[in-house]
């Protein structure tokens, strides 16, 4: 069965062509896989389907449809030619998500841990939303960058591994933003003129948030929650409604106590010290603090189109991520 795997996800890529590219194709069970390159990156594909069994476990139930149709992934050689492609994103951008044609495209990275965050973090917004736009309704986008920054860990059972939940442990409660103005904030609008450790930390926020919804509460209550803000309840009714937390105060209490738990400085200490034995590194004072906010960049750089022309020639209308 092994074997059968590895010979399925290694397959030789088909050639084809697409907006004057000469595109390989590689199919796996859960992918179509469009790339300009010769070949993918090695092991790419099959740490595309382990991602891909990761996101159904807590995607599987906004978008059940990516149990039998493939998600449509357009690898670009590099960033200038990402850029210069068919979807146009914008340059600073280093992914997207395009919902009418349920694909993701991502520009060639030389870090492969990365490539892989980003094309998980992108899906994540595929799926995630388009649970939303079934009722014409828009994602929160506190929840939306969350979930989708949730999932940029190798694991439920590792999160320690996303520099978002490192700089999570390392972020004193203080520099939070009170809960009744955090939730009304899309960054991209609201912060433009705030720097970028200020941007970074509401980002932590949405990611500690979400992390403490759906990691320390059931997925079927996550679920009904998403359906409550899909259904236009504000965040505090359907924190009540669903978790029955009293108030945003109320909340933010029990939040904050979880993040207070020595828990979460013994897993950054624990994956610190394994990292320095793996390196052959000299052990140091583990301080349990996390990475600093400068060691990552503290907001996301992914870009949603979502309504790419039709091959009839619809009109197109891009929107912010």
């Amino acid at each position: 069965m092994t074997a059968f795997l590895l010979l399925l996800l290694g397959a030789s890529p088909a050639w084809s062509e697409a907006d004057g590219w000469n595109w390989r194709t590689t199919t796996t069970p859960h992918f179509l896989i469009k790339h300009q390159e010769t070949w993918l990156p090695p092991g790419f594909t099959i740490n595309t389907e382990r991602i891909h069994s990761r996101l159904r476990m807590d995607l599987g139930m906004f978008s059940p449809w990516m149990g039998r149709e493939r998600i449509n992934l357009y690898l670009y050689k590099d960033q200038e030619a990402y850029v210069k492609g068919e979807f146009t994103p914008p340059a600073w951008s280093n992914g997207l998500a395009i919902f009418q044609l349920k694909a993701v495209a991502l520009p060639g990275m030389k870090d492969r841990r990365k490539l892989l965050q980003v094309m998980a973090h992108e899906t994540t917004h595929l799926l995630f939303e388009g649970y939303f736009r079934e009722q014409n309704s828009q994602a929160p986008v506190w929840i939306n960058e969350g979930l989708a920054m949730l999932q940029e860990a190798d694991s439920p059972e590792k999160p320690e591994t996303s520099e978002w939940y490192q700089g999570m442990t390392a972020l004193e409660p203080a520099q939070f933003l009170p809960l009744e103005y955090f939730f009304t904030i899309t960054p991209t609008q609201d912060m433009k003129d705030e720097n970028k450790k200020t941007v970074g930390n509401w980002y932590i926020q949405a990611y500690s948030i979400t992390h403490y919804l759906l990691r320390k509460h059931s997925r079927l209550q996550f679920k009904s929650f998403c359906s409550e803000l899909r259904d236009g309840k504000t965040p505090a009714e359907a924190l009540w409604k669903v978790y029955r937390y009293r108030s945003l105060a109320d909340f933010d209490k029990r939040w904050k106590a979880w993040l207070a738990d020595p828990i979460h400085k013994r897993r950054i200490a624990a994956l610190a010290a394994s990292q320095r034995e793996e390196s052959g590194e000299e052990p140091t004072k583990a301080t349990g603090k996390g990475r600093s906010l400068g060691s990552f960049k503290p907001f996301s750089t992914g870009f949603g189109v979502h309504n790419f022309p039709s091959p009839q020639g619809e009109a197109a209308a891009k929107g912010a991520p």
